[in-house]
């Protein structure tokens, strides 16, 4: 009699030391689903064309972006989570992710439910003042917090929005309090700003740059780990003596949790390899982000980790909500 063997039953009489080499070898097997949680066009989706193509050529298979939007990015990282584990599917990740279910329960843990495969890169902020405003300096803008809790106000385009996130943490690192003026979005509020009606605002650097260079805002900080790209000469918070404050809004390739090791190893040897081009670092500065030094998959599982500990304390502590 014949025995005919299913393809799953074939591969687990392989010899393991036999069967892994043979995995890689066959990755990928049609083309790798990269996901955009938010609409074409904005920096996640700029993001990840400025890797795409190099990325399809070191595996020899087409990188296809999809474009999945809606609840903050949270229906993205559902679809990725229900995906198969065996590397087609990727998602562009930010801040976003760990602090949507940390607001709104999901049916995924923004971390257990996933495999971090690599940071791509960084964006930087700006804290941001009208031209007119009496502050010159972040440490001028403190001392008048502190002497006035209350009194001076910040733009909030969003509950758990960057801007807002690391308007909490400035906060909480100085112990000062300001008052949340809440927008839809952040151009009514950088009208605002612009006209005086708002006291400070931490903008991307992106949206900051062209009305600092123009006098309509004066910029006191760079928000992040490194200078803004577009304002080289802006020093960081940290630089100024803000301990505490300097936080990245990050870009992390994530998969679904349990990738092969022979198929995450390929993965993250690709990734290594396209990071590592100053052709594709030019053009993640040319989107505005600042280019990340290849991580392992493991590094980048435990900086996920690490994230979402941060702002779950954040959350907790500064009694957080989502929108109503």
């Amino acid at each position: 009699m014949i025995h005919v063997l299913s393809r799953r039953a074939l591969l687990a009489s392989v010899p393991p030391l036999l069967a892994a080499p043979a995995l890689a070898q066959g990755f990928p097997q049609r083309p790798i689903r990269f996901i955009s949680p938010f609409p074409a066009g904005g920096i996640i989706d700029l993001v990840i064309r400025a890797v795409s193509d190099d990325l399809a050529a070191e595996l020899g298979q087409s990188v296809v972006v999809e474009v999945r939007t809606g609840a903050g990015g949270m229906i993205a990282a559902q679809n990725l989570a229900q995906s198969p584990p065996d590397g087609h599917s990727w998602l562009l990740a930010s801040l976003g992710h760990v602090v949507g279910p940390l607001l709104q329960p999901q049916p995924f843990h923004p971390v257990e439910s996933f495999q971090g495969l690599t940071q791509v890169s960084h964006a930087v902020s700006v804290v941001t003042v009208p031209a007119a405003s009496p502050f010159r300096s972040v440490a001028e803008f403190v001392a008048a917090a502190r002497a006035e809790p209350g009194r001076l106000n910040y733009l909030r385009p969003g509950n758990g929005s960057f801007a807002h996130m690391a308007t909490e943490i400035l906060q909480r690192a100085q112990s000062i309090r300001l008052t949340a003026v809440d927008y839809r979005g952040l151009p009514p509020g950088v009208v605002d700003l612009i006209a005086g009606r708002l006291d400070v605002a931490v903008l991307a650097e992106g949206l900051a740059a062209p009305h600092v260079r123009e006098g309509r805002l004066r910029a006191l900080a760079a928000v992040g780990t490194t200078r803004a790209i577009l304002l080289p000469d802006l020093p960081t918070l940290g630089e100024q003596g803000i301990a505490g404050a300097d936080v990245d809004s990050w870009y992390i390739v994530i998969a679904p949790r349990g990738l092969p090791e022979p198929v995450l190893n390929r993965i993250s040897v690709a990734w290594a390899r396209v990071l590592s081009r100053p052709a594709v670092q030019d053009r993640l500065r040319g989107v505005g982000t600042v280019p990340s030094a290849p991580m392992t998959p493991a590094a980048t599982q435990a900086l996920l980790a690490r994230e979402y500990e941060t702002y779950a304390t954040l959350v907790r502590e500064a009694g957080i909500r989502a929108d109503g």
